[in-house]
């Protein structure tokens, strides 16, 4: 691949396994479902977790973990459902009967959980551009700490200057990237891979689905503020993508 060559992959946000004919329906007979599952304050095992309906979607926060993921609704056997990161790797499984299993890095073959409370919805931070730019400063300086990464965070400041709702998403897409690119860089091969073709992360407003690609040694980083956190990735979302875009294999 010669450097400078764009390339856009598109962050697969839903049903990975699904045939694209069926996506359509598939979305709609979820969202006729989503009573099914009670959002809520939930215990599995140590793990507490707040689940909170996102339209046909829902919103996923575990305690002390400022990231908000959002989850698709696959089907599962049985009348079951399966709530799916942007990454395509299953969150959570619910049994036709109702029963709740949490899927976890630590606990890949599962964990039961219960419902322990009602949970408030969360929303978007509020930033000033400052503490945008130093959060973008500050990010650069974690991973070049904990991942030995010499990168620069930059975005279109004059655009999120004067509007407070986008630049709380992009802010929440800095968190998400850095978050991911930490993820990716966990192991040595993904590192090297990463610092011999990128030195910079650029964050860009788009009208389409999360992409990423690269111009030159630049990581374009979009996001789609009318889709709200739908319209940006998670850190599992964008640490996939790079597995993708670098050849580098990584887990969902």
């Amino acid at each position: 691949m010669r450097p400078g060559t764009g390339i856009a992959l598109l962050l697969c946000l839903c049903f990975s396994g699904a045939a694209q004919a069926q996506d359509e329906m598939d979305s709609r007979l979820s969202g006729e479902r989503v009573g099914d599952i009670a959002p809520g304050l939930y215990a599995a095992g140590s793990v507490s977790f707040m689940l909170d309906g996102y339209g046909d979607k829902f919103l996923l926060r575990f305690a002390g973990d400022p990231e908000i993921f959002v989850l698709y609704a696959d089907h599962a056997p049985l009348g079951g459902r399966a709530l799916k990161y942007d990454s395509g790797a299953t969150a959570i499984r619910v049994a036709g009967w109702g029963g709740m299993t949490l899927y976890t890095d630590d606990e890949p073959g599962g964990v039961p959980a219960e419902r322990t409370g009602d949970s408030l919805p969360p929303s978007p931070a509020s930033v000033s551009l400052a503490e945008m730019q130093n959060a973008a400063e500050g990010e650069a300086e974690h991973l070049a700490y904990s991942r030995r990464l010499h990168l620069g965070f930059t975005a279109d400041w004059s655009a999120l200057a004067g509007d407070v709702r986008l630049r709380a998403l992009c802010f929440d897409v800095l968190e998400n990237t850095a978050r991911g690119i930490a993820r990716f860089t966990i192991v040595a091969k993904a590192r090297t891979a990463f610092a011999k073709r990128i030195d910079a992360i650029r964050l860009a407003l788009s009208g389409v689905k999360p992409v990423i690609f690269m111009s030159g040694r630049t990581l374009n980083v979009t996001f789609n503020a009318q889709h709200g956190y739908a319209g940006r990735a998670s850190s599992r979302g964008i640490a996939r993508a790079l597995g993708q875009l670098l050849a580098v294999p990584t887990a969902n």
